[in-house]
């Protein structure tokens, strides 16, 4: 390999360029290192982040190496390894009622979890409204709370109608490489995931959701409950609706009546038939006048 091809073949700048040119990283002065800029509270999310001891890093796995970084190195678009690793139990709530019992559970259970409403119109979560999440480090893990959530779920009154799975990663690396099954880690996939770890410093605080925000969170639910035809929300605005509907105005029944009567009476009386004055109410035709007809008749 020459000297050219193995710079190639490391060209860092190049893999970052993106989120450099968008301010997403920063490189560091003191060592060249690339810095993730200051990121505030996501105050639009529709997710209430339970517990955060896991999934710090997300945003970089997903958000910046899978959909960006990986398809610049010389491995290609690739799955992230720790993804490779993340294995999720989903749960469906099926309303509003049934997201906020999901939530004080996921509370009370303390695992690294989430609860929301499901935005991305463009996956097969479409289909579903709302979402909760699990995170778990291994297969045996996922399985092993897998027993335990669905068990928690049938002894719930409000729960016990509510789906739960295992899956892997992300359902958008799903959907760019079907099969989790057969997914690998490739030896120069490694080598790449090394020297960005290396290179990149994402030190993201883990952290719960602020009262405020969460608030924003559960208002944000309501809303999207109401829009969609989730009547449920309802008892979380004392009955009343959020959007009122419009007034509609139709015929009145009376003025109908009338109007039937009127043409009922027209069509009583046929072309050709003498009415109550004894008069034709035949119309004469046209460009024949009253005085020619009385000369024909005479």
């Amino acid at each position: 390999m020459s000297y050219y091809s193995d710079l190639m073949r490391n060209d860092v700048i190049e893999w970052m360029r993106p989120l450099i040119d968008s301010k997403t990283y920063q490189v560091r002065r003191s060592d060249g290192k690339f810095v993730m800029c200051p990121v505030t509270e996501a105050h639009t999310s529709p997710w209430h982040h339970i517990n955060y001891s896991v999934g710090a890093d997300c945003p970089y796995l997903h958000q910046q190496l899978f959909n960006v970084i990986s398809a610049r190195t010389p491995a290609g678009k690739f799955i992230p390894s720790r993804c490779q690793a993340c294995w999720k139990i989903v749960i469906r709530p099926q309303n509003l009622n049934q997201l906020f019992a999901l939530e004080r559970l996921l509370i009370d259970l303390d695992l690294p979890s989430k609860c929301g409403i499901e935005r991305r119109s463009y996956t097969p979560l479409s289909k579903y409204l709302y979402g909760g999440y699990i995170y778990n480090s291994s297969v045996e893990e996922g399985l092993e709370r897998l027993d335990m959530i669905r068990s928690k779920l049938n002894e719930s009154v409000e729960l016990s109608n509510v789906e739960a799975y295992l899956k892997r990663a992300c359902t958008e690396m799903e959907m760019a490489f079907p099969d989790s099954t057969s997914w690998q880690v490739t030896d120069e996939q490694i080598r790449v995931e090394k020297l960005l770890d290396w290179l990149i410093v994402y030190d993201i605080e883990a952290s719960m959701t602020s009262k405020h925000i969460l608030d924003k969170v559960h208002m944000t639910w309501i809303e999207w409950a109401a829009q969609h035809g989730d009547e449920t929300y309802l008892e979380y605005t004392d009955g009343k609706p959020l959007y009122l509907p419009c007034v509609r105005y139709e015929r009145k029944v009376d003025e109908d009546i009338d109007n039937e009567k009127a043409r009922g009476a027209d069509e009583a009386t046929p072309d050709g038939e003498t009415g109550e004055d004894g008069a034709s109410s035949r119309a004469a035709p046209k460009g024949t006048s009253k005085r020619k007809q009385r000369s024909k008749k005479k």
